[in-house]
């Protein structure tokens, strides 16, 4: 079962690509460790996934994509 906040933090992901939690804390006009718990838990569930530079993104498919190779 999914809160408000966390319904509200998906389709924020949905229309923005790779967001910071300060970003999405601003854009839903609430704290930031509210947010944060908020990505924790999609990201426990396979919902959302963030890279190195702390951005979020959502889940393809709900689950994280492979990472691809560099060389």
């Amino acid at each position: 079962m999914t809160s408000t906040l966390e319904t509200d933090v998906l389709a924020l992901l949905e229309r923005g690509g790779m967001l910071t939690a300060d970003t999405i804390a601003h854009n839903l006009n609430t704290q930031r460790w509210r947010v944060s718990r908020v990505l924790h838990t999609l990201c426990h569930n396979g919902y959302a996934f963030h890279n190195r530079r702390a951005q979020w993104q959502i889940s393809a498919g709900q689950r994280r994509p492979h990472r691809q190779a560099t060389r």
